[in-house]
């Protein structure tokens, strides 16, 4: 029997990834999220899968709020803005200060999101330096990191290539992503923004720029020379909702839906992370 609490740091972009970690262990836990924006992701699909839990917020976390039952299995879960995909410093920084804090509370630490261009850093290993609570993070089969969202999905950074190598010029896009896609463009909405407000319509329309934050969009992806959607089933999420979703992505970048063969998606770091982070707790 587990017992203890696990702290997890989630970035939304791999909710789906933890979700069925938790829809496929039959052992009681008791689940507690805190509770901020970032959040609703992951409580909209525990929700749908009947799956409990209970909210907390952050500072009655740190003021010891937070009164678990030791003999059982808990889950305190921080979700992170996923936005932070494309400020790699902050996120570090940012994940790096809640792993501190959440130190007094927890026995062990699970790492759910990618390094995302931080490539020299290894959470697990950067709180094993820090004296820290034992930790784990998303690998591949050969224990390497698997450095993103995409990675996590096909499982480590070798085969990334090979996905690169095989689909050139194509927007990756999985569940996730497809349910979360306004939330994961936002995070350059601002450079988006700045760069428009210096262009004015006859600048826009000379260098082929549609009106709209779509068409800025459309833009810099004819830029990259993005053709396709590649669809990555991970088999993960809710297929109907994926199907909605990556089609709307579709029409809003005008770009062609391909279906990635099978074989690239695996679930190998998702299920092993899931049971590493409980093994850690003995």
């Amino acid at each position: 029997m587990t017992k203890g609490v696990l702290g997890i740091i989630l970035c939304p972009l791999v909710d789906d990834n933890l979700v069925y970690g938790l829809e496929h262990d039959p052992e009681p836990k008791n689940i507690t999220i805190v509770e901020d924006d970032n959040s609703a992701s992951l409580r909209r699909k525990l929700d749908s899968k009947g799956i409990p839990y209970s909210k907390i917020d952050w500072e009655t976390v740190k003021s010891g709020g937070y009164s678990p039952d030791t003999e059982a299995f808990n889950m305190l879960i921080y979700c992170i803005n996923l936005g932070l995909h494309s400020k790699p410093e902050e996120l570090k920084s940012i994940v790096e200060g809640l792993t501190t804090e959440f130190q007094p509370h927890v026995d062990a630490m699970g790492f759910y999101l990618g390094t995302c261009g931080n490539y020299e850093w290894d959470a697990p290993g950067w709180c094993k330096e820090k004296g820290y609570k034992p930790s784990a993070t998303f690998c591949d089969k050969d224990g390497c990191l698997c450095h993103d969202c995409v990675g996590i999905n096909i499982a480590g950074g070798p085969k990334y290539n090979d996905l690169q190598r095989a689909y050139m010029g194509h927007l990756y896009v999985f569940p996730a992503m497809a349910t979360n896609f306004d939330d994961f463009m936002e995070a350059d909405a601002a450079d988006s923004v700045g760069a428009m407000e210096n262009l004015d319509e006859d600048m826009m329309a000379e260098l082929g720029i549609e009106p709209g934050k779509d068409g800025y969009l459309r833009w810099l992806l004819s830029l990259g020379d993005y053709q396709y959607i590649l669809r990555i089933n991970t088999g993960l999420g809710d297929q109907k909702e994926f199907d909605e979703e990556i089609q709307k992505v579709a029409e809003r970048t005008r770009l062609t839906i391909k279906v990635a063969e099978e074989g690239w998606a695996t679930l190998q770091p998702t299920i092993d992370l899931y049971e590493k982070c409980k093994s850690l707790l003995g």
